[in-house]
């Protein structure tokens, strides 16, 4: 038999370290062998122990601090705070690192995901969410204020969205994008000529519909919002 048959294999790419790591720590939140209050090894156990850098092992850890699962405690360190919800996050961060998800395909999904998630925002929030909408947005706004580009607060806004929807598997399936989208964002400069103050002004007209009960409106702008991102499609 011919060499040749072989030409079409492709390479296979392992997991990167990060997501490695999210879903060790997960899989020990979700088996219950780490509960909620329990505390998080140091970076350097931790990077000892998965025999990678502590840049992988703090990125990881700043992962699942960004969808509720750890917290960081005045003391130092972190703690569990979320354990039932670890599942999901394990299983979007499995199917999504298996894709290795581009720019372009991030923001199509998203596209069909937030629209929605901003209508089902308007018409499921209760005063908790809308509360914690609008500290999102303060925020962003303080970043902006003090020069600064404030992208993992804009996308944070984007999740307490996805929260406010009432919907489990909406909100960590956004999660998990708009995590991803962070070093896109500082990869190819998407707040630059003050596109960071253009999306905080769009933040403020999508919380105001949320907060009116306007779905349809919502939806329409959030739609808006995020196809002025297709712009920073790279070319092919």
């Amino acid at each position: 038999m011919s060499v040749e048959v072989y030409n079409d294999l492709k390479e296979i790419v392992v997991d990167m370290p990060v997501d490695e790591i999210v879903d060790q720590i997960n899989g020990l939140i979700s088996s219950g062998q780490l509960k909620a209050g329990d505390k998080i090894p140091s970076e350097r156990f931790l990077s000892e122990k998965f025999n990678v850098g502590r840049m992988f092992v703090r990125d990881a850890l700043s992962k699942l601090e960004f969808h509720g699962i750890l917290e960081k405690v005045s003391q130092g360190g972190r703690v569990v705070v979320g354990t039932k919800d670890a599942a999901l996050m394990s299983l979007a961060t499995n199917t999504l690192s298996l894709v290795r998800p581009d720019y372009k395909s991030l923001l199509e999904v998203r596209l069909l995901l937030e629209v929605e998630s901003a209508g089902l925002a308007a018409e499921r929030a209760d005063l908790d969410n809308i509360k914690a909408l609008e500290e999102a947005l303060d925020l962003l706004g303080n970043k902006i204020a003090e020069g600064e580009v404030g992208v993992d607060e804009d996308l944070m806004f984007h999740v307490r969205i996805a929260e406010a929807s009432k919907n489990e598997v909406n909100k960590y399936l956004i999660s998990y994008l708009v995590s991803h989208m962070s070093s896109f964002s500082k990869e190819y400069d998407i707040c630059r000529n003050s596109r960071n103050l253009k999306a905080y002004n769009e933040h403020v007209i999508i919380l105001e519909h949320i907060k009116n009960g306007d779905g349809q409106r919502a939806r329409q702008s959030m739609r808006e919002h995020l196809s002025s991102l297709v712009d920073f499609i790279p070319e092919s």
